[in-house]
């Protein structure tokens, strides 16, 4: 780079004397610009990152000889010295595969045992790989997504650094601190220290002869410069052999013997030491479940004999010798003392006494009243006098406490009824500080809506805590948008010309009750749900310039209730939904008149529905997840029926109540998920998703809320929004006719592979298909019903690839979909029916992953 520097200094500096000082703060930077090791302290290098780390023989070479694992597989002769040798590191895997085909002299047993040591030594390979790759990672300065190996060509910040390493005014150290990067260097990557992690997280994952090693690579160009190389072999694998629990006497014994299934260490497993931390853990959350409060898991032990068998550790699990005399008793519940503060108070005013539970409280200004029932809290106290204790009732009261939402401070302890040694009840404190009793927030956003329309909105609301004295929450918002149609927009004479095409204003309330109200029952019987109940009224004002004005009253009443972690049950006995156009112009007379879905969904209406749903979720040890969702919704049967009873008939079409139709109908959805992992950082996801919705008696179409469309960025995204469907339908180019797009029948099926780039920039693949169907035949909307022999061919596939970047907290997405088939004539008749490819392209940005 010296005649970089020579061209700067000849040419490109003259030019530049005397045009002012702003040039001249530039001089430095352009000077050092090629240099980004000028102020390296002595006898140092620039790191600029890693090389590929080599592993298993790669890296063994540059050790020792490189096994024939070929002439091993041939001497072998037996199916275990197979195994053994495997686990020693001189077969790979996928020579056993192979030798595990050749040879036809193997019983099922044999071939049991060969395939789960295989697995055992992929998996343990994987993991180790995984965790020692992270020990030596350390980016270097300007690394692309963190990442240790790939840097951005241009060092801004380095060059910044070097520009005004030196300077002392106050510009140049704020450019030095705030733009500038210092430089990092190979003693502050210490590869030494990093190598010594990297063994023994080797050792930890039972590779007990592992070992690493490290190179510095000084650039040929730039000695100043260097990389560094790793080298991990991992060596033979140690699995666990026979387990023994020794030393656990009476009741410690049983529970173990009783629960031993559910044990973290199992005979063939590869040693590790993060399983037997699990299992520490396990024996004394089973301890401390079962009375043990003491128990802690650093009072279990191991012994691990390596020497009696090669390549296997027999382990003995046993408790500590000297562990404390409290942690060997069992113990009680005893009585039960609550501290209650208001916020802002720490006067303890008065108390009550209730068989055995001591409530005191300070009461806030001007009431003697405590701040909050007892009642609400005892309503959390899932034991009772003389019960055993156990770790998991502590831990849901906590949650339950910490959930009621009113208190900014909770502590829960335990204290011994007396010191002597025999003693085995436990006294209960709980102490907590109720939090400010408002809250207001406040928020801005701005909104694109895929019909053009853009603009600003913005909310506030306040919230009231421990409104009733029993843990409710009130919360009321009023919420405002308008919006601008991006487009041009031809308005007929006479109508509104004004900018200012609309807006939007509402308002709403929610009373929330961390209980189920009107189940006393209920409650009893599972006080240990989590559980809520809330009532919500809502009211929205639509305008839109030129076409409507439009108010939406809401009313509804849900129960929340989970007794299960993985059980999610939520049902809406009653809501309301009322739709009321105070406003129309002729033009919107006139789209109304001439399509019937958009007269149906926007015509006066009345809503009165009940729904219930229902969620399953969960998530095992090895990433593997499942979620399913459920849904049911009716609207207007009860009404229906109401009238049926005063001699209506039961099939009358238009019954009106509160002087407008009601809807009627019966909707069911169902959405499966699955993420199945393949590597610690990999995984495939898959969706699937049907509805259907059937109106009937009273109404011939559902309000366009309850239909369902496809398309988009959580759908198929190499179609827009609504652009797809019902069936073969495909309306005229129109501004409106997006809306004749939905169904009351819905498939649709994704299957995304996701997998790691660089850091936290990660990428997918994906595969869309599905589209919406109508029940029966509308001549408006010809080819939009479904039938089986076309169902196929009107299936919209789509596929594609998208970026990832996880911030913690939150994924940002930009997904890149290609149209393969449209369900819909394009005037080319193979299955790939896309007019032009460009033509074909979605793309999307979104929060979140797409399911």
């Amino acid at each position: 780079m010296s005649y970089m520097k020579a061209i700067l200094q000849r040419y490109i500096l003259p030019s530049l004397t005397g045009r002012g000082r702003g040039v001249g703060l530039l001089l430095p930077f352009l000077l050092a610009a090629c240099s980004t090791t000028s102020h390296l302290p002595e006898g140092e290098q620039l790191y600029t990152g890693i090389t590929e780390i080599a592993y298993g023989h790669k890296a063994g070479s540059k050790k020792g000889t490189k096994a024939d694992s070929t002439g091993v597989i041939t001497a072998v002769s037996k199916a275990y010295g197979t195994v053994s040798d495997l686990l020693r590191g001189n077969v790979k895997e996928q020579d056993l595969l192979q030798y595990m085909q050749q040879n036809d002299s193997l019983t099922s047993g044999q071939r049991d045992t060969l395939q789960h040591a295989a697995e055992v030594l992929t998996a343990a390979t994987a993991t180790a790989k995984e965790e020692v790759s992270a020990a030596l990672s350390y980016a270097p300065n300007n690394a692309i997504f963190g990442s240790s190996k790939v840097r951005w060509g241009i060092p801004i910040g380095l060059w910044v650094y070097n520009a005004y390493a030196d300077s002392e005014s106050r510009f140049g150290r704020w450019m030095r601190n705030t733009i500038g990067t210092r430089p990092r260097t190979i003693s502050m990557a210490n590869p030494q220290l990093r190598t010594q992690v990297a063994r023994q997280t080797l050792r930890n994952y039972g590779f007990f002869h592992g070992s690493a090693s490290y190179e510095v690579l000084t650039e040929k160009k730039d000695s100043l410069k260097a990389k560094i190389a790793y080298s991990v072999y991992p060596g033979p694998l140690f699995c666990l052999g026979n387990i023994e629990y020794q030393r656990f006497t009476g009741l410690t014994d049983s529970i173990v013997q009783r629960t031993m299934p559910q044990s973290k260490l199992h005979t063939g497993d590869a040693f590790s030491v993060e399983n037997l931390a699990a299992e520490r853990t396990r024996l004394s959350e089973l301890f401390r479940n079962n009375g043990f409060y003491y128990y802690r898991p650093e009072y279990i032990t191991f012994r691990a004999d390596t020497l009696q068998t090669p390549y296997t550790v027999h382990l003995q699990v046993r408790p500590r010798a000297d562990m404390p005399v409290q942690a060997k008793n069992r113990y009680y519940m005893g009585r039960t003392r609550i501290t209650v503060l208001p916020y802002g108070s720490r006067e303890i005013t008065d108390s009550v006494e209730r068989r055995s539970i001591s409530y005191r409280w300070g009461s806030e200004e001007g009431s003697k009243k405590p701040p909050i029932r007892v009642g609400a809290i005892l309503h959390n106290l899932y034991y009772e006098t003389g019960s055993i204790y156990r770790q998991r009732m502590h831990e849901l009261i906590q949650s339950k406490l910490a959930g009621m939402g009113v208190f900014s401070n909770i502590q829960m302890n335990y204290t011994p009824r007396d010191t002597s040694a025999t003693c085995d009840t436990l006294d209960v404190n709980i102490f907590a500080i109720l939090d400010k009793p408002w809250d207001s927030e406040f928020e801005a956003k701005v909104t694109n809506k895929s019909n053009g329309l853009l603009g600003p909105g913005v909310g506030w609301g306040m919230t009231k805590r421990n409104a009733l004295r029993g843990a409710e929450t009130v919360n009321f918002k009023v919420y405002g948008s308008y919006e601008w149609q991006t487009g041009a927009t031809v308005v007929d004479a006479g109508e509104d010309k004004s900018l200012l095409n609309s807006f939007e204003l509402g308002a709403s309330m929610t009373l929330t009750y961390p209980r189920l109200q009107f189940f006393k029952l209920l409650r009893k019987l599972n006080r240990r749900a989590e559980a809520s109940t809330n009532y919500k009224v809502d009211v929205t004002w639509m305008n839109r310039a030129s076409y409507f004005r439009m108010v939406n009253f809401g009313a509804r009443v849900t129960y929340t209730y989970q007794r299960v972690r993985r059980f999610k049950h939520e049902f809406t006995p009653l809501r309301l939904d009322y739709t009321m156009l105070t406003h129309k112009s002729a033009r919107f007379d006139s789209i109304m008149n001439a399509n019937q879905a958009l007269y149906v969904s926007m015509r006066d209406q009345l809503v009165p529905s009940m729904a219930y749903n229902f969620t399953y979720s969960r998530r095992w040890r090895n990433g593997h997840q499942r979620t399913i969702l459920l849904g049911a919704k009716e609207a207007g049967h009860i009404i229906n029926g109401i009238y049926a009873l005063a001699g209506r008939p039961i099939k009358e079409r238009d019954k009106h109540l509160l002087g407008v139709p009601f809807a009627q109908f019966f909707k069911l959805t169902g959405e499966w998920r699955e993420t199945f992992p393949l590597t610690p950082r990999s995984a495939i996801a898959a969706r699937f998703y049907a509805g259907a919705v059937w109106s009937y008696h009273n109404s011939t179409m559902a309000p366009y809320a309850d239909l369902f469309s496809v398309g988009g960025a959580n759908s198929i995204r190499a179609f827009a929004i609504r652009s797809i469907g019902p069936g073969s339908y495909h309306p005229a180019n129109g501004k409106w006719s997006y809306v004749d797009q939905v169904g009351n029948l819905k498939f649709e099926a994704n299957v995304e592979y996701r997998f790691p780039i660089i850091g936290g920039l990660a990428g997918a693949l994906f595969v869309d298909a599905g589209n919406v169907w109508l029940m029966k035949a509308d001549p408006a909307r010809p080819g939009g019903d479904i039938d089986a022999k076309r169902f196929f061919k009107e299936v919209a596939l789509g596929t594609g690839l998208g970026l990832r970047y996880d911030l913690d907290f939150l994924v940002l997405r930009f997904d890149i979909g290609v149209g393969i088939h449209a369900p819909y004539d394009t005037g080319r008749s193979s299955y790939y029916n896309m007019r032009r490819f460009w033509d074909s392209l979605g793309f999307h940005i979104a929060v979140g992953y797409p399911f």
